[in-house]
């Protein structure tokens, strides 16, 4: 439904624009241009207004409230890490609290790399809140995705890039309103991309600093993705070393290699440090220890399987050995990595672009004139017959999709002719191709890379903003009848630019609207877009906000609880309840898998001075109920578990 809106939204845009109705430019421009001239303030007031609207969304709906397996991980993280940890001991009888994400021999952390976790560990020490963390974390990311647009596009621009960063997915989206990571590698992204844009201009320490910073941003958060993003640039920028001899002057070293190479050694001696106390070797990270510990199928389709493992749950073993072995294997033929390529690309888009911020991209291609305009308006058109007649399990569609999205790769490829506006398509493209070769893809693995799509949605709009129509006539070769042509001519577009600049003001407006849309979508419960920024952010009605309830609940008891936790055999293992904190056997609540009457005992004895409780976790409106001992039909057997929805269909 949100969708129709946005529709309608640009079309209400344009005709706005194209009827004449506007803003006077002298009403804003010297104002603007007045205020993005003083650089700190506009980050400052970036960062700010996207921190106050965070706060104002939650207060709006609610606090967010973990669901996804990886946010329970990444909060088990932050938990440890505000404590004063890295790793916490490993729980005795651990198979009752065996879960997804998470390591529990040799010790009990989270398997995620810890920049993330990091940003919610301050959230929560500083307030008690780990939402305070994502927040933190948001602001900042809006603020230097802003700073490293002041280089790209100029102090103007780059301030309708922050608006437009803050609007789409800073104040509200599964980046800043759920603890499922995003925005701290759009933060390492932005930094090593303006700091790169700055150095090849001058060489500067602060700037070395600010891009090693980024790397071991990257590096901690998005490890594969960041190297990818930050390849093709580095490679470019250690070339124009060499080729103009760089390495020849003093000033590189003592203002680029030597800051930078101290942060980068910092960065690696505190991340070995990290790996070391959980793994027990600086270079093996936690997830691949816990790759080694559950994955029988690799993240990467084309590597081989692992050898068979034992789990201690059916449900731990039904979602690593049959539900993601069964997204693995259905990847593993080139023809079905070209369907699952068109789901991830579509998710792509409807993230990072949309209807709203597609339009000034297709514009200035068309704008461009030349023949590449008619091959635009034939992809656009392709576009939009799939998206009529779309089946969502059709193949040959799927394949067409591949190809219209490859040709119009192509022509922003030749309409953005420009060294840095190349830089970010190939860079891009770079690293929607690796999303292919995966068994999963989300957009937050592609956030090392936002700032580049940012990028180039505002110069879209630069160059829509600047575009002059006719003026190609030099009076020094053309003739006087010629000239006055010419000069005719010019006169008639002067309407038509000023039109265009109407659009350019109203469509951030725009963007304004759809995020009051998707607010008042998620309010009254309309149809989720499994694809859109939102997705799965602050929902109203939802399993995961009973179990916040009922631990809230439990937490004000003044008796220790411990909660068995029982699964139909349909249940889905998408929804888990069993995660704790950092210091497990000493939190005041304890969830554990109901392992049946004899296992139940040894806990129970364990633990003595507990109140005791079991919950269906399936029921309709799942309620704690005293613990009895008596045998249950657990039914353990994983082929009476229902399969979950595949995340890729």
């Amino acid at each position: 439904m949100v969708e129709f809106f946005e529709v309608a939204l640009l079309c209400l845009t344009a005709g706005l624009s194209f009827s004449g109705i506007g803003f006077s430019e002298k009403s804003y421009l010297a104002w603007a241009r007045r205020f993005s001239s003083n650089r700190p303030v506009v980050l400052i007031a970036v960062g700010g207004c996207t921190f106050l609207g965070c706060l104002v969304v939650a207060s709006f709906l609610h606090e967010p409230v973990p669901r996804i397996h990886d946010e329970f991980s990444y909060l088990l993280m932050a938990d440890t890490l505000a404590h004063g940890h890295v790793a916490n001991p490993s729980p005795p009888l651990f198979g009752f609290f065996d879960t997804f994400h998470v390591l529990v021999h040799p010790v009990y952390a989270s398997k995620y790399f810890p920049a993330n976790g990091l940003f919610l560990a301050i959230g929560q020490k500083l307030t008690g809140h780990a939402a305070v963390g994502i927040w933190i974390g948001s602001a900042l990311a809006c603020a230097a995705t802003c700073w490293m647009l002041q280089n790209w596009v100029g102090n103007v621009w780059a301030l309708v890039g922050g608006f437009l960063m803050m609007v789409q997915i800073g104040v509200y989206s599964y980046w800043s309103q759920a603890y499922w990571g995003g925005m701290v590698a759009a933060l390492g992204g932005a930094l090593f991309f303006g700091s790169v844009r700055r150095l090849w201009v001058k060489l500067s320490w602060w700037n070395a600093i600010l891009m090693a910073s980024g790397l071991v941003i990257l590096a901690n958060s998005r490890p594969l993705e960041g190297f990818l993003a930050a390849l093709p640039a580095s490679c470019l920028f250690l070339r124009r070393i060499w080729m103009e001899r760089l390495w020849k002057q003093p000033t590189l070293w003592r203002d680029f290699a030597l800051p930078a190479g101290m942060i980068l050694l910092l960065g690696a001696a505190l991340t070995g440090a990290y790996n070391r106390a959980i793994t027990g070797s600086a270079w093996k990270p936690p997830y691949l220890l816990h790759e080694q510990q559950y994955q029988e199928s690799p993240q990467f389709i084309f590597l081989p399987l692992r050898p068979r493992i034992s789990y201690s749950s059916p449900w731990v073993k039904y979602y690593y050995e049959i539900s993601e072995m069964r997204l693995y294997i259905s990847q593993r033929t080139p023809t079905n990595v070209m369907i699952t390529a068109a789901r991830k690309l579509m998710t792509w888009w409807a993230f990072y672009c949309g209807i709203l911020m597609s339009a000034p991209l297709l514009l200035a291609v068309w704008l461009r004139g030349g023949r590449v305009k008619y091959f635009q308006a034939a992809v656009l058109a392709g576009f939009i017959i799939v998206a009529a007649v779309y089946v969502p399990r059709s193949a040959p569609l799927r394949i067409i999709i591949d190809s219209l999205a490859l040709a119009q790769i192509g022509i922003l490829w030749f309409a953005f002719d420009e060294f840095w506006s190349r830089l970010a398509i190939g860079t891009s493209t770079l690293l929607i191709f690796a999303s292919f070769f995966v068994k999963y893809s989300f957009p937050h693995y592609f956030a090392p890379a936002a700032s580049l799509v940012l990028f180039l949605q505002v110069e879209a709009l630069r160059r829509i903003w600047h575009w002059q129509g006719n003026t190609h006539v030099m009076k020094g070769v053309a003739t006087r009848s010629e000239r006055r042509r010419a000069a005719r001519s010019n006169a008639e577009s002067r309407p038509a630019v000023s039109r265009l600049r109407g659009l350019v003001t109203l469509l951030p407006l725009a963007c304004v609207l759809s995020l009051g849309l998707r607010l008042e979508g998620r309010v009254n419960d309309w149809s989720i877009d499994s694809h859109g920024p939102d997705r799965y952010a602050l929902l109203m009605q939802d399993w995961s906000l009973r179990r916040a309830d009922l631990e809230h609940w439990l937490e004000q008891q003044q008796k220790p609880e411990l909660v068995f936790v029982r699964y139909s055999p349909h249940h889905n293992v998408n929804a888990e309840w069993v995660y704790n904190n950092a210091d497990l056997i000493h939190s005041h609540v304890i969830w554990a898998r109901d392992l049946g009457f004899e296992q139940n005992r040894l806990l129970i004895q364990y633990l003595p001075d507990r109140t005791v409780w079991s919950l269906d976790a399936d029921r309709p409106e799942p309620q704690l109920v005293p613990y009895t001992e008596q045998k249950t039909d657990l039914n353990p057997n994983p082929s009476g578990i229902k399969p979950e929805e595949d995340p890729l269909q």
